[in-house]
Formats: structure tokens, sequence, C-alpha cells
């Protein structure tokens, strides 16, 4: 619990401090930046401690596996859940309340014109590579440091592993909250989370909260299924796609949880992933609110340009509540879960 109170304290404390500083901006360009060199530190180190640690190293064939299968549990359980709460409130596959049969038809034509335009929506965005190249980044780190771990550290620290595992595990806290602190003030900086939230008014607000709630229980269910404990499962569950975020909290928690740290980071990995090459399809075929839910917290930046291409830009108000409460929802949930 201390964990989450701090976790929370860095987050806000980040907010509210940029808060007073939006009046010059432009001075932070650089925080972005900043963000993803702390991620990746984080991402490093956590490789490091998987590598030293047996179970993970010789079981990863296994934790894939694993991690496939709470993946597409995960996406499944938001995406029905939001479909239960869209057709609750009387709405459309397009977001539409109370639509008739017109307005059904008239978004099929909307479909067909976007089909039309293909090849201009198949064009990447310069913000779409540059996210393309973090992920690839954090991949190859994670598997740098997992190496580093497995052939250096464990084979010549000898008995000083010990040592090495709890100086890790210290730094993990401290970048975790540097982190956090550098996401709030990103999120204070632009001033708009507040404003954008009190408008969306209590029927967009019910989406986030039933893709939370689908996620962590399909999520949950899954990953009891394929051997991981009550808290784990719920842990890897609620990380809602936050790959620089989950797993570190998790491997932070002691030794005993560094297979359940790796599986989250796979699964938080093939979450995002997942949602950036299905979503173009899933709007067409089950619905926009759908869609914006399958990449978790990534719906607030890295998949939103793709949600306003995919649907109609009034989604982007749902894929940008979803992502937000998530975000925050994960900031909570994982530290909290695993340390049951």
């Amino acid at each position: 619990m201390k964990l989450v109170i701090l976790y929370m304290g860095m987050l806000l404390c980040g907010y509210f401090t940029a808060s007073k500083a939006k009046a010059h901006r432009h001075r932070f360009g650089f925080v972005p930046k900043l963000i993803m060199g702390v991620a990746y530190v984080m991402v490093l180190v956590m490789g490091m401690k998987m590598g030293i640690n047996e179970q993970v190293t010789s079981n990863l064939g296994i934790i894939t596996l694993k991690a496939i299968v709470i993946t597409v549990f995960c996406i499944s359980g938001s995406m029905l859940s939001v479909f239960a709460v869209r057709k609750g409130f009387g709405m459309n596959r397009y977001g539409d309340v109370c639509a008739c049969r017109a307005q059904e038809d008239q978004g099929e034509n909307l479909l067909e014109g976007e089909e039309g335009n293909e090849e201009e929506h198949e064009k990447p965005s310069e913000s779409s590579n540059s996210n393309f190249k973090n992920t690839l980044t954090i991949l190859i780190l994670v598997v740098l440091g997992i190496l580093i771990g497995y052939f250096a550290i464990a084979r010549f620290a000898g008995a000083y592993l010990p040592v090495f595992d709890a100086f890790s595990s210290n730094l993990m806290v401290v970048l975790l909250c540097g982190l956090l602190f550098l996401v709030g003030f990103d999120l204070g900086l632009s001033g708009s989370i507040i404003v954008s939230m009190k408008g969306m008014g209590v029927r967009i607000m019910a989406f986030p909260f039933a893709a939370i709630a689908g996620s962590l229980v399909f999520g949950t269910v899954s990953a009891m299924i394929t051997g991981f404990s009550l808290k784990e499962g719920l842990a890897i569950s609620a990380g809602f796609g936050w790959y620089t975020y989950a797993p570190t909290v998790i491997a932070d928690a002691g030794t005993q949880h560094m297979i359940a740290s790796a599986a989250s980071f796979m699964h938080n990995v093939l979450r995002e992933t997942f949602g950036l090459v299905s979503i173009p399809i899933m709007a067409k075929k089950f619905g926009y609110i759908e869609s914006a839910a399958i990449p978790g917290v990534s719906a607030m930046d890295v998949c939103l340009p793709i949600v306003e291409r995919s649907c109609r830009q009034d989604t982007v108000v749902y894929s940008f509540a979803i992502g937000v409460v998530m975000n925050i929802g994960a900031s909570v949930f994982v530290p909290f879960f695993i340390n049951l």
C-alpha cells in the first residue's frame, strides 16, 4: 500500500507542478524524450534482473505462450464489456444513440468511403514511426539486459548476486518514481486532461471502467489457468498495455514474481502491438468504441491517430478517456495487487 501511495503521489506531484508552469511549456519540449530515456534505463535493468533468474531464462518459450493467452483474454474481456455498456446505452456500433437504420446505412457508406481511401489511411505518420522505433528499442534493450544478466552478471558476480538484486530493486523504485513524476508533468503541461474529463460526462466515463473490469476479470482467469497465482494474475492483467511500468513493479515485489514480470512485459507489448495492427479491422467488424479498448493505455497516445483514421473523429474522445483512466488504473492496481 505504501508503494501505491508513493507512485500515485509522484504522478499527482508531477501533474500539479507542471500546471503551475503551463505558461512556459515551450521550454519543456525535452520532457517526452526524458520519459523515454528513463524508460530505456528501467527496462534494461529489468532485463538484467530477468537474466539472472534461472526460472525465467529456462522458461521463456512457455512464458511467451502464456502471455499470448492472457493478451487474447484481456482484449476480449475489454471489448465484450465495452460492447455490453454500448448496448445498454442504446448506441449503435458507430457510437450513435438511438440511431435508426438510415444512420447505420450512412455509417456503412462512411466505411466504404474510407476503403476507397485505403492507401491514404495506410500511410504511417511520423508519430507512428517514432512510436514503432521506441517500442523496437525497448524490446532490444530487454533482450540485451537478459543477455547481460545471463552471460555476465549471473556467471561472474557469484556471491554478489544478492547485492546486485537488492541494488537493482532499489534502483527500480527510484526510476519508477521519476517516470511517474515525468508522466504526470507531461500531462500537466497539456492542461487538457481535467477539462476533457469534465466535458465527457458519466456516459462516456462508463466505457473506460467497463474496459478495466473486462480486462481484469478475463485476464485474471486466463492467468490462473496458465499457472499464475491470483494476485499475479490480477497484477499482470492490470498492466493494461503499460509495458514500461507494470513488469518493473511486479519484478520489484520479489524474485518469486520474476516469471510473472516476464509474462507481464510480453503481454503488455503484445497488447499494444495488437492494437496497432487490429484497430482498423475491429472497428469495421465489431464497433468503433470497442476497437479503442484494444490497446489499453496506448489508446490515449500511440494508437490515438489510428483510432482517428479508422473511426470517426468523435471516437477519439472515447479512446482518450479509455487510455487516461487505464493509465491511472494501472499505476494504482499493479502495485496494490502484487503486494496483497
